[in-house]
């Protein structure tokens, strides 16, 4: 009996966390620009937020963790359209890792395994994600070139990045 009751609990936290990723992307930063916080390179290298970044391009930013079924399905659809984005609208696409610390080896051979030619960084304190007040995975923000956030989202579902090339063609 245990054993069923252990089972429905993670049955039912399944069905939730699903729930939660399909709810209809909506803007929810009151955020202007990224804020200057040091992230981390697959390398372990620190770099600031800010200098992710490419000067006169667009930039879309992805919170993601390997262990989230929606930032993976966002990523590798971004991945096979990306070098049609970058030669249409120029974009800059940086994905982040929100990995426990525990985790975050395992981010860079799970890139390198998926083929994802964008930034990929690590957050593993999670403190850009939260001074974004990003509290979910994927959570997205788009910023102009002049680095200010322009548009975010929460979640993804298959077609959304048609929505976000829309977005991207709006604001160059």
């Amino acid at each position: 009996m245990k054993d069923l009751i252990i089972l429905s609990v993670f049955v039912l936290f399944g069905i939730i966390a699903t729930a939660f990723s399909m709810i209809k992307p909506e803007e929810t930063s009151s955020l202007k620009s990224l804020p200057s916080i040091n992230i981390e390179t697959l390398d372990g290298k620190s770099i600031n937020a800010e200098n992710t970044l490419k000067n006169d391009s667009p930039t879309l930013l992805v919170f993601w963790a390997t262990c989230c079924v929606p930032c993976k399905k966002e990523l590798t659809a971004i991945s096979k359209v990306y070098d049609t984005w970058q030669k249409e609208t120029g974009i800059n696409i940086v994905a982040v890792s929100v990995e426990l610390p525990r985790y975050a080896d395992g981010v860079a051979p799970f890139v390198k395994s998926n083929k994802w030619d964008f930034d990929v960084y690590l957050d593993v304190e999670r403190k850009l994600m939260h001074e974004m007040n990003a509290f979910s995975t994927p959570h997205s923000f788009l910023l102009n070139k002049a680095g200010e956030i322009v548009w975010d989202k929460q979640g993804f579902k298959v077609g959304d990045e048609n929505a976000i090339l829309e977005k991207i063609k709006e604001i160059i």
